[in-house]
This record gives structure tokens, C-alpha cells and sequence, in this order.
């Protein structure tokens, strides 16, 4: 009977994993990660000649006693809704930014949806002007998303001057959804046999196995169901990026005024600094300059001196001799 339990698990692990293929090759989200990737729901590892032991037994036994599990296909899914993620960014210029990011947010929550994300912050623009900045994340439901848009861009005061950057992307996972559903029937069916032969068990050995594949079958359904449960969510409900900055102002031009007595001002006291200036000259001149040209010019006036006099003895002596 042990024999025969295993031959059924063994039996039924492989159509299971046979039946999810059908579904395709198409990629799937792991909880831990976020991502998809490729790989089957739970891997058996029994030894293969046991397998192929168990598969002769299954023939002369099991089957011939009409306990073969049968084979499940995956349901047709023709008529499937396309499943597309859709998600925006747009960036506007506005007078008050922090007021259109309130509006935004009050139409965000009266249309269903909700705030990912909020900041404020600001822009250096000249000198030391600085002008307010709101980023923004939101999420509504995906019926919305035009009519956001559009009531984001009426925000501004010129929608075609002051709005930049606008994109709407779109992600088809209809493939995904479907090859994920088609997984997780199959593993609900491979659940309820596996249920049929743990009613049958007849020792606690064989039932911890049984109950073992369980356990492995249930933890894989609980990850399809999450992935299903993601992208439904992620169709229902777009993704919107706003940006709302400031809208710079332009450069204020002053024109100045002549006067006669401004004029008559300042070159009076264009001349005060300039009469001032020539007398810190000659200060500065009298007393640091002079004082140390006559420092100079005692050594070269007493060289010179010394010089003229040896001259004038040697024209002397040589008169006398003559």
C-alpha cells in the first residue's frame, strides 16, 4: 500500500508539472523580489530509477485497480480581457504650486485613487530668489487616468506653454496573467488529489509524505495567488509622476530718473575724494618718501664729495710739477 501511495504522488506531481507547462513559458513574480522569472511551481526530487520502478508498479497495480490520477488540462482562456498596466508623468508650471498639489490631491481621493508620494521643495532662480516645488506620485483607477491628466494640465494658466514633459506607458501582461491562472488551477486540482490519497494513508509514515507534497502544493498556490492579486491591482489602478514648478518670472527693467541735484551731488563729492586723495599724496610724500631720499642721498652726496676732491688734489700736483 506504501508502494502504491508514493507510485499515486509520484503520478500526480508529474501531470501537475506537465499541465502548468502548457501554459506556456511565460514569466511569473516571485513575493521576495517583486520580479518574474521562469520556474516551475515545486521540483520532486526523487531518484529516477525509483521513479521508473514505481511508474512498472503503477502499471501492474494502481492503474490496473483504476486509481490512475488523470490528467488536467488547462482551461481555454479565448475570451480573456486584455490586461494592460498603464502608468503616467507630466511636468506643469504653475503660479502657486502648493495649491495645485492640494487640488491634486483632493481629486486623487475623491476619484477613487490615493498619494504614493509627496514633497515640497525649491528652485534657485536669481540673486536670491527661490521658487516652491511639488513632486508628486498618486495613483487612480485606470478608468481615470485621462481625465486626471487632463485636469493637471488645466492647473496652469496655458496648458501649451506651461506643460512639458507629458508620456503615458503602457505594459501588456495579459500573457502573464493568464499562463499564472492557468497555474494555479492546476495546482488546486494536484491539491485535492493529494487530499483523496492522504484520506487513504495507512500509517503515519505515509501520511507525513503525503502531507509533506501538501504543504509544498499549498505554499506554491499562496504564490500564484499573490501574483494574481498584484497584477489585478496594477491593471485597476494607474501610476501618475507630476512635477509642479513655479513659473519663473520675468526680469523686472527699471528705468532710472535724471536729477539735476543728484548730478551736482555726486560730483561734489567726486571732488571731496579726489581733493582728498592729493593731500593723503603729499602727507604720504612729506613723510615716508622725502625722509628716506634724503637717507639716499647723503652716502652718494658724500661718494660724490670724496670723488671731486681726489680730482681736484691730482690736477694740483700736477700743475706743480709742470
Amino acid at each position: 500500500m506504501k508502494k502504491q501511495v508514493q507510485v499515486m504522488i509520484i503520478l500526480i506531481v508529474i501531470v501537475s508539472l506537465l499541465t502548468a507547462g502548457c501554459a506556456g513559458k511565460s514569466s511569473r513574480k516571485s513575493p521576495e523580489s517583486g520580479a518574474y522569472e521562469a520556474a516551475d511551481s515545486y521540483v520532486v526530487n526523487y531518484d529516477e530509477d525509483i521513479i521508473m520502478d514505481y511508474a512498472y508498479a503503477a502499471e501492474d497495480s494502481a492503474l490496473a485497480n483504476s486509481k490512475a490520477v488523470p490528467a488536467y488540462a488547462n482551461d481555454s482562456n479565448q475570451g480573456q480581457k486584455r490586461m494592460i498596466q498603464k502608468s503616467a508623468s507630466i511636468k506643469i508650471q504653475v503660479m502657486d504650486p502648493l495649491d495645485a498639489a492640494e487640488k491634486l490631491i483632493t481629486l486623487t481621493e475623491q476619484s477613487g485613487g490615493f498619494v504614493v508620494s509627496s514633497s515640497a521643495s525649491q528652485d534657485y532662480y536669481n540673486g536670491d530668489i527661490y521658487l516652491p516645488k511639488a513632486n508628486l506620485t498618486i495613483r487612480v483607477p485606470a478608468e481615470k487616468l485621462n481625465d486626471t491628466l487632463a485636469f493637471i494640465e488645466s492647473l496652469t494658466s496655458d496648458p501649451a506653454k506651461y506643460v512639458s514633459n507629458k508620456m503615458i506607458h503602457g505594459v501588456d501582461i495579459t500573457s502573464d496573467y493568464v499562463d499564472t491562472n492557468s497555474r494555479l488551477t492546476s495546482l488546486e486540482k494536484t491539491l485535492t488529489k493529494l487530499y483523496e490519497i492522504l484520506e487513504t494513508a495507512e500509517n503515519a509514515e505515509e501520511a507525513l509524505e503525503v502531507y509533506n507534497e501538501i504543504a509544498r502544493v499549498e505554499s506554491d498556490i499562496e504564490v500564484y495567488k499573490g501574483q494574481i492579486k498584484y497584477m489585478e491591482e496594477s491593471v485597476a489602478l494607474s501610476s501618475i509622476d507630476v512635477v509642479i514648478a513655479s513659473i519663473r518670472p520675468a526680469p523686472i527693467q527699471t528705468v532710472s530718473s535724471w536729477n539735476i541735484g543728484d548730478v551736482i551731488k555726486d560730483a561734489f563729492e567726486s571732488l571731496l575724494d579726489g581733493g582728498k586723495s592729493v593731500i593723503e599724496a603729499i602727507i604720504y610724500f612729506i613723510i615716508v618718501v622725502i625722509p628716506i631720499l634724503i637717507l639716499i642721498a647723503i652716502p652718494v652726496v658724500l661718494v660724490i664729495f670724496i670723488i671731486r676732491k681726489v680730482i681736484r688734489d691730482r690736477k694740483a700736483k700736477e700743475v706743480k710739477k709742470n
